[in-house]
This record gives structure tokens, sequence and C-alpha cells, in this order.
């Protein structure tokens, strides 16, 4: 029996290197060891203040909260498809302008001694945690749409 489990985690790994292997040729960007995107000739990396930029020639075109929208941004930016590219960094602010309330609204909800307020954080807590799904949803369709 222990042989038997042990092919098939043999297996279940050699699967799992073939299946990354063939992913990453099918990517139309390259992942470097630190973290960074190169798509065509931009590089999307992280910035001293922790955001994403898009680069070229290291010149910095944009940045954004999101990995995922600044790789977003620079396959519209490389077609020229400034609306594209524009809805993509709205959608990425609104996306972490809630993400940042749900954090104040969790930290300060623990805070409240009055029920009114209580209440009121928490009406505020579950619209920002609404609004962060459907902003996460949309980026994460948007990416499937132009990456896989």
């Amino acid at each position: 029996m222990k042989k038997s489990n042990t092919s098939k985690k043999q297996l279940i790994k050699e699967l799992a290197v073939q299946f990354e292997e063939d992913f990453k040729k099918t990517l139309p960007f390259d992942l470097q060891s630190d973290g960074s995107i190169i798509y065509n000739n931009f590089i999307v990396k992280k910035n001293t203040k922790g955001n994403w930029g898009i680069y070229k020639n290291n010149y910095l075109i944009e940045e954004y909260y999101l990995k995922t929208c600044a790789l977003l941004a620079a396959k519209a930016y490389s077609k020229t498809n400034l609306n594209r590219f524009f809805e993509i960094k709205h959608l990425d602010s609104k996306y972490w302008a809630s993400v940042s309330d749900l954090r104040v609204y969790k930290k300060n909800i623990k805070k409240a001694a009055e029920f009114d307020r209580f209440i009121i954080l928490l009406n505020k807590l579950e619209d920002s945690e609404y609004k962060t799904d459907i902003y996460k949803n949309e980026i994460s369709k948007m990416f499937k749409c132009n990456f896989v």
C-alpha cells in the first residue's frame, strides 16, 4: 500500500510540474524571480511606495495598487487603448478605496460603544465588503478575458 501511495504522490508532483511549465508557456508575459513582470516592452514592478508601476525604458508611465491592474494597463497602453487604460486605473482606485474603507470599519467597529454608532459602522462595513467583492470580481473577469 505504501508503495502505491508514494507512486501516486510522485505522479501528482510530476503532473503539477508539467502543468506549471505548460501554463508559463501559454502566458503572454514573463514572470521574473524578483516578482516583476515583463510584457512586450513594459516592465511591471513594485516601486518604493509599495505600488506597482508600469515602466518603459526606466520611465514610470503610471502606478497601480494591484499588480493585476498594472499588467492589464500595460496591455491596454501597448495597444494604445487609452479608454481601457483609464478604465483600469479607475477600477484599481475604486477597489483600493473599498479595501481601505473595509479595514477602517473593521477596526472602528470593535471600538464602538454606542449601539447607534455600531449599527452605522456595520452598515458601512457591509457596503464596503460588497463594493470590494464587486470590484475584485470585475478585475478578475477582465484579467481572464485578456490573458487566459
